[in-house]
């Protein structure tokens, strides 16, 4: 019972094929899944198909039987239409029966069964495609709404925006550093190990920190300058405010 429920676990996203295989199989129980799946769409198809076509050929006798004249067509519909008529229900039943909802559902399970099952062969199983794309929207949608939800409560945090201020590293409590730029938003590219480069001077960018300041949060990034020749790994242009007398009167 557990791996027949881990066949129809194997149609979910692999991205959760993880936290379920303590429960059930999964991960082994995907080929199958796929074999089975392409069963399903011919155990869909075949019955469907059989009475279409029967269907269809009950048309076709009857439109050849209104055509030769042993029957009385419908309506002043002349022969040469009912004849056309026949043939088209006759010979393209088959096609036509491709786009009828169950021959598209059947289509379909039938490509995501062969495309599951090569998947399977080549260790790179899969669960089904739609399920997969759906999925991923619908978690990269609400990973946006999380990170929208994250950057409103901090700018709620951080307050009005203002232009950086500049103290040195000693009266923002980083003795080792030389400068330390006060943001009111965090910079995405500032990370440790940068080089800031102005129009005179190199500085190397330490850890930021953060501080809850009476204008609001507030990022601090230290600035050492740079005495030595390095090669540069990462650059970021930026031209420093003027300096301000202490941390106090940047805030």
């Amino acid at each position: 019972m557990r791996f027949i429920a881990a066949i129809a676990a194997a149609l979910l996203p692999r991205y959760y094929w993880s936290r379920l295989d303590t429960f059930v199989p999964v991960s082994r129980a995907a080929p199958v899944s796929a074999i089975a799946t392409i069963l399903l769409a011919a155990a869909i198809a075949i019955p469907a198909y059989l009475r279409y076509v029967e269907e269809g050929a009950g048309t076709a006798v009857d439109l050849m039987l209104q055509a030769t004249g042993w029957r009385r067509a419908s309506g002043a519909i002349p022969s040469e239409d009912v004849a056309v008529g026949s043939w088209t229900a006759s010979y393209l039943s088959s096609l036509n029966f491709l786009f009828t909802p169950v021959g598209l559902l059947s289509m379909y399970l039938a490509a995501s069964g062969y495309f599951r099952a090569v998947s399977a062969y080549v260790d790179d199983a899969r669960g089904d495609p739609i399920l997969t794309v759906i999925d991923r929207i619908v978690r990269r949608a609400r990973g946006n709404a999380s990170a929208n939800r994250t950057l409103r409560e901090r700018e709620r945090l951080e307050g009005p925006e203002v232009p950086d201020h500049l103290v040195t590293g000693r009266a923002a409590g980083f003795p080792d550093a030389d400068f330390v730029v006060v943001a009111s938003r965090r910079k995405a590219e500032w990370r440790p190990g940068a080089f800031v480069i102005t129009s005179d001077k190199w500085y190397r960018l330490g850890t930021p920190v953060e501080r809850q300041m009476p204008g609001g949060l507030r990022t601090l990034y230290p600035l050492t300058e740079l005495t030595d020749h390095e090669v540069l790994r990462r650059g970021i242009p930026y031209e420093l405010p003027p300096l301000s007398g202490s941390l106090s009167k940047s805030v």
